[in-house]
C-alpha cells in the first residue's frame, strides 16, 4: 500500500473527527463531535438522545470509520427491529457511502456491508431480535461474534429486549473490541437504562446526553411545540426533547414504550377481517376530527380535519368509506358528533353500517371500568403492552403519524372508581393540565367497540358483495398481513 495511504489511515484511526470531515466531507454538530472524539478512547460508549439530534447519522459515521480504518474488522448492527435497521441506520449508511470516498470499496446490501476484496471477512451485518422469541432464542441475536477488531451498535437501545445484550460482554474480549448504545430512552430500566443510571455499571461507560433543544440539528421550534402541546414536565417531552428517561407515575396508563412497540408492528390478520373506522368529531377550535381505517388489529394511515362543519365531515366520511371499500364506521355521537351521525343515517342502510357511539354510557362492568370510554382505552391498554397493534410506518411520514398516536396513548393517566374500576383522565382535565386532547387515540378507541364483533357484524353479508368487486384498493391503504380466521364475540 501506498506509505502516503497508509500515514494518512493511521491519522483517521486516531481521530474519527477527521476522517469524517476528509473521507465523507460532513460537518458534525458539537454533539456528534462528542461522540466521535470519544469512540476511539472507550471500549463502552452510550448515548441517550432527544429525538433529531442525528445519532442515527453518528452511527453511520462510526460504522464506516471503523470498516475503513482495520484490517479485517467485523460491525454487528442491531435494533429492536429489521425495519427500523433498513429504514434509518442502513438508510444513513448508504447516504454517506455513497457521497464519501470510499463508494468503490464497499459493496452495500439490503442487510450487509463489506468490502469488495473481502466479503466473508471484512463485513458489517445487520440483525434484530424477534420479539415473539424466547429469551434464550433472544440471547443469540449477538451471539457467536468476536473478532480483533469488532464494533457492536445497538439502535433504538431502549426497546431491544433484554436478553440480547447477554452475550454482550462475552463478545469485548479484545483490547479493539467496541460496543456503542444509542437511541431515545423510553424506559426506566433495563440494559440500555443501566449504562446511564445504575450505581455500578454505569462506571464501565461513557456516558453522553444529548438534549434537542441544545443541537443545531434540531429546529428551534420543534421543542417549543412539543412543549406547548405535552407540556415540559410530561413523559413525551422528556423523552423526545430532553433526552432523559420517563418519570412513569403509577397512574400513567399507557407507557410511551408501549405504545412506540407497535409502529411497524407485523400482525398475524385473516385478510377477510373487514376493514372499518373510527371517527373522532371535534368539539373545539384547536383540535382535529379524525377518520382512522382500522382492519383486525393493523391501523391504516388516517385523515386529520381542522375546522369542518358537520356535512363536510359526514362526507368525508363516505367519501373515505368508499374509496376503501369499508364495511363499518364507529362515530363519536357526542356533541356535535351527534350531528355527523344524524346525517349519515338518512343514507341507505345508514344504520347498518353508520353507528352513533356514546363513550359516555355505562361499560360492560363497572366493576372493572367506570364507562364506556374507560373500557375502550383499557382495551387500548392491553393491546398495546403485548404489542398486538401494527401502527403504520411503510414511509416517514406514517411513522410520523404513528409517533404522533403514540405520544397521545401515553398522555392519559386514571384512577378507580368506587367499586374498583377504571377511570381514565378525561379530555376536559387534561386541557386543563395543559395537554392537547388525544383526538388520534380516542378514534383508535371507537374501533375498538367493534373489534370483538367486527367479524360477525359486518363482514358474513358482505362477503359475496366483496369478492364480486373488481376495483382494487388504493395502494396507499393496503397493508400486508392475515391474522387466522375467528369470530370473535364482545369480551367483558
Amino acid at each position: 500500500m501506498n506509505p502516503r495511504i497508509i500515514e494518512k489511515l493511521a491519522l483517521w484511526r486516531q481521530s474519527p473527527l477527521t476522517f469524517v470531515t476528509e473521507a465523507i466531507g460532513a460537518v458534525p454538530s458539537e454533539q456528534q463531535v462528542e461522540a466521535l472524539t470519544a469512540i476511539p478512547k472507550t471500549k463502552r460508549l452510550t448515548i441517550r438522545s432527544g429525538h433529531g439530534t442525528g445519532k442515527d447519522c453518528v452511527a453511520s459515521w462510526i460504522i464506516l470509520w471503523f470498516m475503513t480504518t482495520r484490517a479485517y474488522p467485523k460491525v454487528v448492527c442491531t435494533a429492536p427491529t429489521a425495519r427500523q435497521l433498513a429504514d434509518i441506520l442502513w438508510s444513513e449508511i448508504s447516504k454517506w457511502l455513497r457521497q464519501s470516498i470510499l463508494a468503490s470499496e464497499f459493496i452495500l446490501q439490503k442487510d450487509k456491508m463489506f468490502h469488495k476484496d473481502a466479503p466473508k471477512e471484512w463485513w458489517c451485518r445487520a440483525v434484530s431480535p424477534s420479539v415473539r422469541a424466547s429469551k434464550d432464542e433472544q440471547a443469540e441475536t449477538l451471539a457467536g461474534f468476536h473478532g480483533d477488531h469488532l464494533l457492536i451498535i445497538a439502535d433504538e437501545s431502549s426497546g431491544i429486549p433484554d436478553p440480547v445484550f447477554i452475550p454482550l460482554e462475552g463478545a469485548m474480549t479484545q483490547e479493539d473490541n467496541k460496543v456503542m448504545l444509542i437511541g431515545n430512552m423510553t424506559k426506566n430500566q433495563g440494559y440500555f437504562y443501566d449504562s446511564h443510571f445504575h450505581a455500578e455499571i454505569k462506571k464501565d461507560w461513557k456516558k453522553l446526553h444529548w438534549d434537542s433543544r441544545n443541537s443545531t440539528n434540531v429546529a428551534a421550534d420543534y421543542p417549543i411545540y412539543m412543549a406547548t402541546k405535552y407540556g415540559e414536565e410530561s413523559n413525551v417531552f422528556r423523552i423526545r426533547v430532553a433526552g432523559e428517561p420517563p418519570l412513569d407515575a403509577e397512574n400513567t396508563l399507557i407507557p410511551l414504550a408501549w405504545a412506540l412497540q407497535c409502529i411497524g408492528n407485523e400482525t398475524l390478520d385473516n385478510p377477510e377481517e373487514p376493514l372499518y373506522l373510527g371517527v373522532d368529531v371535534a368539539r373545539y377550535g384547536e383540535d382535529k376530527s379524525i377518520i382512522l381505517p382500522r382492519k383486525g388489529l393493523q391501523i391504516m394511515p388516517w385523515e386529520e380535519f381542522q375546522g369542518m362543519n358537520t356535512i363536510d365531515l359526514a362526507g368525508h366520511v363516505v367519501k373515505t368509506f368508499n374509496d376503501l371499500r369499508a364495511e363499518g364506521a364507529g362515530i363519536d355521537e357526542i356533541g356535535v358528533g351527534g350531528g355527523v351521525v344524524d346525517w349519515l343515517h338518512k343514507r341507505p342502510e345508514g344504520r347498518r353500517i353508520f353507528h352513533g357511539i356514546s363513550t359516555s354510557t355505562s361499560s360492560s362492568d363497572r366493576n372493572k371500568y367506570d364507562r364506556l370510554r374507560d373500557e375502550l382505552w383499557v382495551g387500548m391498554r392491553e393491546k398495546c403492552m403485548k404489542m398486538q397493534y401494527s401502527f403504520p410506518a411503510a414511509t416517514k411520514q406514517e411513522e410520523e403519524m404513528s409517533n404522533e398516536l403514540a405520544n397521545e396513548l401515553a398522555q392519559p393517566t386514571y384512577e378507580f372508581n368506587s367499586l374498583g374500576g377504571f377511570v381514565i383522565e378525561s379530555k376536559r382535565k387534561m386541557k386543563i393540565r395543559g395537554v392537547a386532547s388525544p383526538n388520534i387515540a380516542d378514534a383508535l378507541g371507537l374501533t375498538e367497540y367493534f373489534y370483538n364483533i367486527a367479524y360477525n357484524l359486518w363482514r358474513t353479508p358482505m362477503v359475496k358483495k366483496k369478492k364480486e368487486s373488481v376495483q382494487p384498493m388504493p395502494s396507499r391503504f393496503t397493508q400486508p398481513g392475515g391474522r387466522r380466521k375467528s369470530k370473535r364475540w364482545m369480551a367483558a
